[in-house]
């Protein structure tokens, strides 16, 4: 796993750390090195989960559009239901985001 330059994981919820454990062999299994490209940096919505260490991009650039679709959807089958997993225009958007906020 690699960090675009700039991006801060410092702070990030232990469940995302987890998040990108799994992301990184997903990636690997489709022959690419992950590359989180924001995690608790850069510029999200005021309620964005980026700001608690609960949500990371991942670039996808390198993917077909089916593999995008692959990997969003392995990426989600893994996690399960406490994450929520979105193919954006530019990038995969991964939070955790629990039902039941008592885990939090």
């Amino acid at each position: 796993m690699k960090l675009k330059n700039g991006v801060s994981l410092y702070g990030l919820h232990p469940k995302m750390q987890v998040a990108n454990g799994i992301a990184a062999v997903i990636y690997q299994e489709a022959g690419q090195e992950l590359v989180v490209t924001a995690g608790l940096d850069g510029k999200h919505g005021d309620n964005s989960l980026h700001y608690k260490g609960r949500a990371c991009d991942y670039r996808t650039w390198y993917f077909s559009d089916e593999q995008k679709k692959e990997v969003v959807q392995e990426l989600a089958r893994r996690l399960g239901d406490d994450y929520d997993v979105v193919l954006e225009a530019t990038h995969i958007h991964c939070e955790y985001d629990p039902t039941n906020p008592k885990i939090i």
